[in-house]
């Protein structure tokens, strides 16, 4: 699970549904990404553009660090 993710997109105010737009994936995945019902994560190429285009004020190490037990 992302540690800072979910609360950046709340500051924020993105939803799930246009992260998923964005990557072309569906809500429910960003979702099970995010909160962290998947082990991988999200792509390297996902995460930059994430960030790229929804966060930028936000560095990569900051939006996408994981919590302990996900290391």
């Amino acid at each position: 699970m992302y540690k800072n993710f979910i609360p950046v997109m709340k500051a924020e105010e993105v939803t799930f549904a246009q992260i998923g737009t964005l990557l072309g994936y569906r809500y429910q995945t960003v979702s099970d990404i995010v909160n962290g019902e998947t082990k991988k994560g999200f792509y390297f190429d996902d995460a930059i553009k994430i960030q790229k285009v929804l966060f930028p004020k936000y560095s990569l190490d900051y939006l996408f660090e994981r919590t302990k037990n996900d290391t």
